[in-house]
């Protein structure tokens, strides 16, 4: 009699523990390495947030560059790097100069999109390989780009001893040049490697995917499409 009163209670007890691994205990899917890769390519080569938002979770588009270290004008903060790195080989430039060549360079891929696939993944060691496909440019039409805006310069800026205004009017003949370079219609593929990483959106832990080395991701998306 006794055994009979206890078999609606483990069936009960059965059934709890049923629908806790269905629902309170079951463990939300991390965000796919795939997914993460574009939204990553949109903020940082366009200036566009709006995939981040929808993909991570944040409140706004402010929100979500200041949780990837973009708060402010990433491409002053790139302009004020290219100018300490040339000033480090011997070559002065204003930093307007070097924003009107990054501006340009940042034109001329606009137009390039990037779709991606996962190609391997372990959830369990929390390694991913994701393959990037993105549009490339001819390099001839490049090659062809540059000469023509040498040729516009004036031989004896090369030769005056003023070094910053030659470099400086070389690059501002560069960034008239490339500004509206288009890519073409072929594509290139590359590889990345991802790890899954806990971070907190909006006061809420996610797992998320995101590239193990994010310089060379970024990287590997200008050198690809630049026929590297």
């Amino acid at each position: 009699m006794k055994q009979t009163h206890r078999i609606p209670a483990l069936l009960l007890a059965m059934v709890m523990l049923f629908s806790l691994t269905l629902t309170g205990c079951k463990k939300e899917a991390p965000i796919a390495a795939d997914q993460v890769a574009v939204a990553l390519y949109e903020m940082i080569l366009k200036d566009d947030a709006s995939k981040a938002v929808e993909l991570f979770g944040y409140a706004d588009e402010d929100a979500a560059r200041t949780a990837m270290g973009l708060n402010g004008s990433v491409y002053e903060e790139l302009s004020d790097e290219l100018v300490a790195n040339f000033s480090s080989m011997g070559y002065t430039v204003s930093a307007e100069e070097m924003q009107e060549f990054v501006d340009a360079f940042m034109s001329m891929f606009s137009s390039v999109e990037l779709t991606a696939k996962v190609k391997e993944s372990d959830e369990k060691a929390g390694t991913a390989v994701v393959t990037c496909t993105v549009n490339t440019f001819d390099p001839e039409a490049l090659t062809q780009a540059m000469t023509e805006a040498m040729s516009t310069l004036d031989p004896e800026l090369f030769t005056s001893g003023d070094m910053e205004d030659a470099f400086g009017s070389l690059l501002s003949a560069v960034a008239g040049a490339i500004a509206g370079i288009e890519p073409t219609d072929k594509t290139a593929d590359f590889d990345v490697d991802f790890e899954l990483t806990s971070m907190e959106v909006e006061g809420k832990v996610k797992e998320i995917w995101i590239p193990t080395d994010a310089a060379k991701f970024g990287e590997l998306i200008s050198t690809t499409a630049m026929g590297g």
